[in-house]
């Protein structure tokens, strides 16, 4: 059974995400919760960024060895060549559900992600930004033999974040927003100030000229002769 954390009971959340705001520059928040740790391996949460109405972060999990990738998706998707995904979820003050199980869409959706056999990182966003007061996260992976455990962070730093968050212009329609030609394909050449740090730094790495004296690498190219018998 989920547990109860109001009256009312847990719910899901309704409201339709439109994506991360492009016209805000977010509010961090400082955050390291780890998940789990094993002899095996450890899962961990960091780096929350706060907008008006939502907030970021990554959930990343490294392994001593693996003979597949680290399922780390979920949303009832398996991954061909992965193991089976970990499961995450959280519950506010309110009561309101988001999760990466299967089936009703809510409030936790997928940011991007990567890594190599061994660790892997994956964005993920929490909408809306979640009021003040208990926010519980839920945790498990069976394949690694992860029970479920749950964790409890303070909600009212997110909330205070979010009024940290600088609008830098009206909301705009991404639609029209980006007017990109696709076909162009020209490759822009690099600018660099005329003087100042830049400038300075970019005649420090030029390589030195090459020296007129030093032995020049002759490169041989093999003919293949057709043989007289031929």
């Amino acid at each position: 059974m989920l547990p109860v954390s109001n009256e009312r009971g847990p719910s899901l959340a309704v409201q339709r995400f439109r994506g991360i705001p492009t016209n805000e520059i977010p509010a961090v928040v400082p955050l390291q919760l780890v998940l789990a740790q094993t002899d095996a391996i450890a899962v961990w949460i960091s780096g929350a960024l706060v907008y008006s109405t939502c907030m970021t972060f990554s959930i990343e999990a490294s392994v001593q060895s693996t003979d597949r990738f680290l399922g780390m998706y979920g949303f009832g998707k398996p991954e061909s060549g992965h193991t089976p995904a970990m499961l995450l979820g959280f519950e506010d003050a309110h009561g309101t559900l988001a999760t990466n199980l299967p089936g009703k869409r809510t409030g936790l959706t997928a940011n991007g992600g990567g890594g190599s056999g061994v660790h892997n990182r994956t964005g993920l966003v929490l909408a809306p930004v979640p009021p003040a007061g208990d926010l519980q996260v839920y945790f498990a992976w069976p394949h690694f033999g992860l029970d479920e455990t749950k964790h409890v962070l303070d909600a009212g730093e997110f909330e205070s974040a979010a009024e940290q968050v600088v609008t830098l212009w009206d909301e705009v329609d991404p639609a029209t927003a980006a007017q990109i030609d696709i076909n162009d394909r020209t490759t822009p050449e690099i600018e660099i100030p005329s003087s100042g740090w830049f400038a300075t730094a970019f005649e420090l790495q030029k390589p030195p000229p090459p020296d007129p004296h030093a032995p020049r690498r002759v490169n041989f190219a093999f003919v293949q002769q057709d043989s007289p018998n031929e």
